[in-house]
């Protein structure tokens, strides 16, 4: 069987979203047990930041866009965040996002994956969320200045609040 040839890249984009999530889930538990739960968060929310980096730049270069393009519009912004969602979302995320004005992002969660998880292994309390750091992480790497809403993310805001919602703005044209 040419398991490769059956399946859709819905399918693909699934099956390798569930391994990282899995390998994350299970390297941040064995870190926090290892290593301290705040080394491991500290550790766990860099690495997220910097591979995000390196995957937004890896988008562009799939997007077509020249080496170190600058980001000036709004409307470029769009587009690049549209295109990385679509290529990166897969559905057991139950990631919702949308751009309600000129220079606002916002997105969030449904349902979290990651405070399911996290709250499975008994580990909510002290958890610090790192999926954040990897939108920071695409926007540092962009050189797109930001403010959020909320302005610090400490813990979990599906635990703290029972909502898991974040808004950017930008200053773009």
């Amino acid at each position: 069987m040419d398991l490769m040839n059956t399946l859709d890249k819905k399918e693909i984009r699934e099956f390798f979203s569930k391994g990282w999530m899995t390998h994350d889930a299970m390297w941040l538990l064995g870190s926090m047990q290892e290593s301290g739960v705040e080394k491991a968060n500290k550790i766990n929310k860099n690495a997220v930041r910097a591979m995000a980096g390196i995957e937004i730049k890896r988008i562009l270069k799939m997007m077509g866009k020249p080496k170190g393009a600058v980001i000036t519009t709004f409307e470029e912004l769009k587009e690049i965040i549209d295109t990385t969602y679509k290529l990166i979302l897969p559905e057991f995320m139950k990631l919702y996002y949308d751009f309600p004005e000129k220079n606002v992002f916002r997105g969030g969660f449904h349902e979290c994956f990651a405070h399911q998880g996290v709250s499975q292994a008994g580990m909510i309390d002290v958890y610090q969320c790192g999926i954040v750091m990897r939108l920071q992480g695409w926007f540092e790497a962009l050189g797109v200045k930001y403010e959020t809403t909320p302005a610090v993310f400490d813990g979990c805001l599906m635990h703290k609040t029972g909502k898991c919602e974040i808004e950017f703005r930008f200053n773009l044209d």
